[in-house]
């Protein structure tokens, strides 16, 4: 059985356990494991069944057990475990994946226990902090590039010794805590440790690791403690069906739903995640649009604005206005302020910037993605080694909160690759735009206390963002950030997410994105759980729409209208998709209502004069298309809605003159068209082929055309005309001009 079928197989039996089909799953356990000469899990699998049978067994002789449930649930924990047992033993012996590479090499190497590692990091960090004593010269700098390479391989290794290791227990447990507790070791040493854990448990379920990584959330150090949340949140996403098997866990977190630490950290971790769905889309639009009419505009820059001018002394800040009115003029202003918003909301905006940037020798290894920025790195000592352009530099780059650590690698990497003379303007433009962003920073901080807690959140994201999309073998994992925005259904996530006010922020977040199915779900929950807000039926009404529920939607608006009779914004909905569900009469009494609340809105005029066409009320619909031509002579929606009205009710006249002047402007295949109805009413044949053989170039094809003309035929007749001359007009437009 190759890799592939192996994990085939084993997702037919979870399906088996999670839909409770224990038997079946026991013969595929069975199934996977024959072969094996591992006789712990044979044996697993025989003792399962025995004890399945013996269940069953006493169930329908109809014996008590106060325990049956608990057992149960036992049962069915093991059965996945052994199926995840049976499925890595061959994986072991088969897949080239990295993960059961790092297996393999650890069988083979001497064990590194994480209490050892913890001593040899330990040593490295007194050993660096000594040598920082040391008189400045070739020979310290020599002894600090030693002990910092011996570093960066230990960390290295420990990273795939967690990346790899075996399901936890006690002492396992016991040797992480005792990691993460050391004040001796560097924080970035617990960050790293604390993603190859994630990294590990995303590979393979293990609940005392998830358990213990949730267990994080209060660590006194908060990179630690928010890596931690955040890997948390996938896990239960990717065995959502486990989750009720483990009581426990569920209980954690109804205790955390109480700690305002763990939900603010937890709800800005959720948030970043949905953010980070819209990041191929945002990659999209600054690739195929921002970018490219700013490559259109840059030689009209040039020729129109003198650079020495643009750069001048009034500096970046102020905006040449021959460059703004160039922006304005192209449209570019409006996009790049949506680049602007979007980047204060923590979108990632950078990752198209740097997704080419990841080809550098540095990232063909796993660990180096999960690596905290530190510009004492060994790869990058030649820049970081001139002391007035590395600390300028490195000022810039630990301060900021704009790109994440894996980008500030790729950034580093490309200024190395630069000439001399670039490279020291690069870095001091840097350096004076960094004491800016200080200045910005320490103002954020003053007004959220929590931004910087939030910033390492959103940044990790991004890290984790680049790994599963960009790393050599992303293929081999399974990408966390295509899994559903499923967050409100969850169900040990409900005693947090449940609550109100975050359940109405994720809502949001979802709404904001254009994810109305899912903001949909999330604002049912909360009017289900009685949050009486007129603006929570507005979006249910408004998610029902874009889905096409336009029945729900009118439901939704007519609930929200009760709360507020007057909003002019729900009473034109509810009018708008009455008009979609062609009940011209129900919507007709709203615009009525509206047209009492404002007077002078000529759309809602127009809609009026809508709703009596439909109703065939044409006189009364004239009126208020006059009504609307009166106020706003240029109205070219007014005159297509008169010209239409007056063909229906016969008035060709009055018909063709507004279709001569709508064809002075700009006019479409449907303007033609109905031009050349009014002319086949006057008989005018010759006019009407005219008419209709543009339309038929506006349209681009016979067949468009053809059906555009069928669904007027209706009308046609009930204007009097005999329809059977259509086929003839057809023919006589598809001879053209050889007749």
């Amino acid at each position: 059985m190759d890799p592939s079928d192996t994990a085939k197989k084993l997702a037919v039996i979870h399906t088996h356990i999670a839909n409770r089909q224990l038997k079946h799953a026991i013969e595929g356990i069975q199934e996977l494991a024959s072969g094996q000469h591992n006789w712990a899990v044979s044996e697993k699998i025989a003792e399962l069944e025995n004890n399945y049978r013996y269940m069953l067994h006493y169930f329908f002789e109809g014996k008590k057990d106060p325990e049956q449930k608990s057992i149960y649930r036992k049962l069915i924990r093991d059965l996945y475990t052994v199926a995840d047992d049976a499925a890595g033993e061959r994986m072991l012996q088969g897949s080239s994946s990295l993960f059961f590479d790092k297996m393999r090499m650890m069988q083979l190497r001497e064990p590194v226990t994480t209490d050892e590692y913890r001593e040899i990091i330990a040593r490295q960090s007194d050993t660096s902090s000594f040598i920082s004593l040391l008189e400045e010269g070739p020979e310290k700098e020599s002894r600090r590039h030693d002990n910092r390479v011996a570093y960066e391989k230990t960390l290295q290794d420990l990273f795939y010794s967690i990346f790899a290791s075996p399901r936890a227990n006690a002492d396992m447990t016991g040797s992480f805590s005792r990691f993460l507790e050391d004040n001796r070791l560097p924080v970035q040493a617990k960050a790293v440790f604390v993603s190859a854990l994630t990294m590990n448990l995303l590979q393979r379920f293990d609940a005392l690791k998830a358990e213990f990584l949730l267990d994080l959330y209060k660590h006194p150090e908060p990179e630690v403690a928010t890596r931690a949340i955040i890997g948390i949140i996938p896990l239960f996403q990717l065995h959502s069906e486990r989750w009720t098997l483990y009581p426990g866990v569920g209980s954690r977190l109804q205790l955390f739903a109480d700690d305002t630490l763990f939900t603010r950290r937890f709800m800005a971790a959720v948030t970043g995640y949905i953010q980070a769905h819209e990041t191929e889309k945002i990659t999209r639009r600054l690739t195929e649009e921002i970018l490219p009419e700013m490559m259109k505009l840059s030689p009209m820059i040039g020729k129109k604005i003198r650079l020495d001018e643009w750069m001048g002394e009034s500096g970046l800040d102020e905006k040449n206005p021959e460059w703004q009115k160039l922006l304005d003029e192209t449209g570019l202003t409006d996009k790049l302020q949506e680049f602007s918003n979007l980047q204060m909301e923590g979108a990632d905006v950078f990752h198209s910037t740097f997704s080419n940037l990841k080809s550098y020798p540095f990232f063909q290894e796993m660990s180096n993605w999960f690596l905290p920025f530190e510009p004492q790195h060994s790869s990058l000592r030649s820049l970081f080694s001139k002391r007035e352009e590395g600390s300028s530099l490195f000022d810039t780059l630990t301060r900021t909160s704009m790109i994440c650590n894996s980008d500030k690698y790729s950034f580093c990497f490309s200024v190395m690759m630069m000439p001399e003379q670039y490279r020291r303007m690069m870095i001091s433009q840097l350096g004076a735009e960094g004491e800016e962003m200080q200045k910005m920073l320490a103002e954020e901080e003053v007004m959220n206390p929590h931004r910087k807690e939030e910033t390492l959140i959103r940044l990790y994201i991004h890290d984790l963002y680049r790994f599963f999309k960009l790393f050599r073998r992303h293929d081999e994992f399974e990408d966390i950030f295509g899994l559903p925005l499923n967050y409100h259904e969850l169900v040990p996530f409900r005693p947090v997410v449940r609550q109100p006010a975050h359940l109405e922020k994720i809502a949001l977040y979802y709404f904001e994105k254009n994810n109305f199915r899912e903001a949909l779900e999330a604002y049912t929950l909360l009017a289900e759980e009685g949050t009486e807000k007129n603006e929570i039926w507005q979006k249910i009404g408004y998610c029902r729409q874009m889905l096409a529920d336009i029945r729900g939607a009118v439901e939704a608006y007519l609930h929200a209208e009760l709360m507020d009779e007057n909003n002019s914004w729900v009473l034109h909905r509810i009018a708008s998709c009455y008009r979609m569900l062609k009940e011209p009469e129900s919507a007709l009494t709203y615009y009525r209502r509206l047209e009492q609340i404002r007077p002078d809105d000529l759309n809602i005029q127009l809609q009026i004069g809508h709703c009596h066409l439909e109703l065939k009320q044409y006189e009364k619909a004239l009126n208020y298309y006059f009504k609307v031509e009166l106020s706003d002579s240029n109205n070219t929606r007014a005159w297509r809605s008169i010209a239409w009205c007056a063909f229906l009710s016969r008035k060709f006249d009055v018909a063709q003159s507004y279709y001569t002047r709508i064809l002075e402007q700009e006019p479409n295949a449907h303007d033609y068209l109905n031009a050349g109805h009014v002319e086949l009413c006057l008989e005018h044949t010759k006019e009407t082929v005219e008419l209709y053989q543009l339309s038929l170039e506006k349209a681009g094809s016979f067949d468009t055309f053809r059906a555009m003309l069928a669904e007027d035929e209706e009308e046609l007749q009930e204007a009097g005309v005999d329809t059977a001359i259509l086929p003839i007009i057809l023919d006589r437009m598809r001879y053209g001009k050889n007749l």
